[in-house]
């Protein structure tokens, strides 16, 4: 049957027709069976062996033709299914920008809120669409719990309490690295958040201010905004992927390639779990392995855990395990509709059976269940290792622009594992035992933001 048909076709004729072929083949190899088992009561070379030779020969092309009748009713099903989403436009995934074109008449001043105030600052950014999630009030309470970081939210309010915009800012203050305020920390998302260019620009002229008070090194806004008058890098990219409405147009949107390299995995007999704080451990261990040997001083249990608890975030745990153990595992965090996994890893022994990809595959076809529109694999740099391999599942880069506050003349700061001045701390780090990394990695990697 021509592809191009199923059009004309109804989708429960075809999958009537694919449920027909699926019973046809398991027809054809029950018949491959017996004759395979008959092969036991007869003697070799006798003419009963010939003949079961010569049926098992019929058998096995009978066995192929059904084979190839259920791929091909199978393929007329999911262009189908494809059809039905094609007139849909592109989305576009959401990634708050400030527009370019509007100010307000509005009298406002730019100060510190209260705590008080924090319920109005969780209006606000709720109701402004696309704003990171992790610019709500309940971050600035899972960051102080688990790092003792302090935050400020800083904000333009009119004179009848109206907040116009602002932005959330954590402050950091070690002897390793000084003193300097990010937002937002551990994450990819944060900055300033208004609809107006005249608010904008007057946060960012408050925050130089506050910055000098302050006596901070440098401000750090980690936004996808372009266009601020300001200092910035542009080094790193998120890759997001835009999902379907089910998991057989998945399949065709993964194509053959990737979906191939997900299967290698399955001559390991590999079982996935999704859950919480029950994966907290079987998580952890993969996850300080993994940094451990990459060489990065690893994040507490405590960070995970605040975060999997707090009843407002849409946190969960996947883990990948094989003959028990567990090897690969994600964090996965949902927000707008974007399903984000802002931290993976797998053990090196894994790597051969191709575990990691069969999980991001599982990972996918959960989000598609949860009616996500969009998966984001996270930030890379842009030809890296990370970027190439997201770049495989079809995702997109979309550019981060980190934009600094800084004293006039000094450079950019550089507070990475890729700065070339930490290579010879990471090749130590590498060699640790793991139980030492897990104790000396968090007090190190809470100031590294």
């Amino acid at each position: 049957m021509d592809p191009a048909s199923a059009d004309a076709l109804p989708l429960l004729e075809l999958a009537a027709e694919v449920q027909a072929a699926r019973r046809e083949l398991k027809q054809q190899k029950n018949s491959k069976a017996k004759v395979a088992r008959d092969f036991k009561a007869v003697e070799k070379g006798s003419s009963e062996h010939q003949a079961l030779i010569d049926e098992m020969q019929a058998v096995s092309q009978a066995f192929k033709e059904a084979e190839e009748q259920l791929k091909n009713r199978e393929r007329v099903l999911r262009a189908a299914l494809a059809a039905l989403a094609a007139p849909e436009e592109a989305k576009e995934p959401p990634l708050f920008r400030i527009p370019s074109d509007q100010e307000t008449s509005e009298s406002f001043q730019v100060r510190e809120l209260t705590e008080g105030e924090y319920p109005a600052w969780s209006d606000y950014v709720r109701q402004l669409q696309s704003a990171p999630n992790y610019c709500l009030p309940e971050w600035v309470g899972i960051i102080e719990h688990a790092f003792s970081h302090p935050t400020q939210i800083w904000a333009a309010v009119t004179d009848e309490g109206k907040i116009l915009g602002g932005i959330p800012l954590t402050v950091f203050d070690s002897r390793l690295f000084g003193r300097f305020a990010v937002s937002m920390p551990f994450f990819n998302y944060g900055g300033l958040l208004t609809e107006y260019q005249n608010v904008a620009k007057a946060l960012i002229k408050r925050l130089q201010a506050v910055r000098e008070r302050e006596g901070w090194q440098h401000i750090e806004i980690r936004t996808t905004q372009e266009g601020l008058d300001l200092p910035v890098t542009s080094r790193k990219v998120s890759m997001i992927l835009p999902l379907p409405k089910n998991e057989v147009q998945l399949d065709e949107q993964l194509g053959a390639k990737v979906r191939a390299q997900c299967k290698k995995a399955e001559a390991f007999r590999p079982a996935v779990r999704f859950g919480g704080l029950e994966l907290l451990d079987d998580f952890y261990r993969v996850f300080a392995i993994n940094m451990r040997d990459l060489g990065t001083p690893v994040y507490s249990k405590t960070w995970f855990k605040a975060i999997l608890s707090h009843p407002k975030v849409e946190a969960s745990l996947v883990v990948v395990y094989v003959n028990g153990e567990a090897v690969s595992a994600g964090f996965l965090l949902g927000h707008n509709g974007m399903l984000e996994i802002p931290w993976a890893s797998t053990v090196r022994s894994a790597n051969a059976m191709d575990t990691n990809m069969w999980m991001y595959r599982q990972i996918l076809d959960y989000a598609v269940q949860e009616e996500y529109e969009f998966f984001d694999f996270g930030r890379s740099t842009v030809d890296a290792g990370t970027y190439r391999f997201k770049k495989q599942w079809g995702a997109k880069p979309y550019p981060h622009h980190w934009y600094y506050l800084l004293p006039e003349g000094q450079e950019l700061p550089s507070i990475n594992p890729d700065n070339p001045k930490y290579r010879a701390v990471i090749a130590v780090w590498k060699r640790l035992p793991l139980w030492v990394t897990q104790i000396v990695g968090p007090p190190i990697v809470k100031n590294i933001p």
